[in-house]
């Protein structure tokens, strides 16, 4: 029997700098795109866009928030040490069960932009702080997932190096 599994996110929790960031409302986690080369060849019935997978496209992370405790220090100019704590209850259809996870991410990123927001009778004023990501890290139970660091030239799937292969092939 097919095990289906349903996660919804059951609380967070955000570190921005070692501070703990409060009424955050949303997080945009970022695309992981792998940048890709078109090939049309004669005899073919359609173009196919082949992705490069020892490289990414540049990524974004954005974090909405009500400004907070702490939020005034996430439209800090330069680096940011961001960690996401979730919990996820899942429930196991297979079995049956209701259980739990924690996922966490891991970005290091620049500040690149503060939206304002709008100002609204009777609505919280929200902002939303964006940043370009230097260092991408998921962690589910315990386990990293994936890693794509740019400055350290990796990229990792369930413990897969993908950038490395080419080099490996040329020595």
């Amino acid at each position: 029997m097919p095990q289906k599994v349903y996660n919804n996110v059951e609380g967070h929790r955000l570190i921005d700098n070692k501070r703990t960031v409060e009424d955050v409302t949303k997080i945009d986690l970022p695309e992981v795109k792998h940048p890709t080369t078109t090939i049309s060849a004669a005899g073919m019935a359609m173009d196919v866009d082949m992705p490069n997978t020892t490289h990414l496209e540049a990524m974004e992370f954005g974090v909405g928030h009500n400004n907070g405790v702490n939020c005034k220090y996430l439209a800090d100019p330069g680096k940011h040490l961001i960690e996401v704590r979730t919990v996820r209850q899942r429930y196991n259809v297979a079995k049956g069960e209701i259980e739990h996870e924690s996922v966490k991410f891991r970005i290091t990123g620049v500040h690149v932009s503060t939206q304002k927001g709008s100002i609204e009778m009777g609505n919280p004023y929200g902002s939303t702080d964006k940043y370009s990501v230097l260092r991408y890290e998921e962690e589910i139970d315990g386990k990293v997932v994936t890693i794509a660091d740019a400055t350290a030239g990796l990229i990792r799937y369930n413990g897969v190096d993908c950038t490395s292969v080419v080099e490996n092939m040329l020595n």
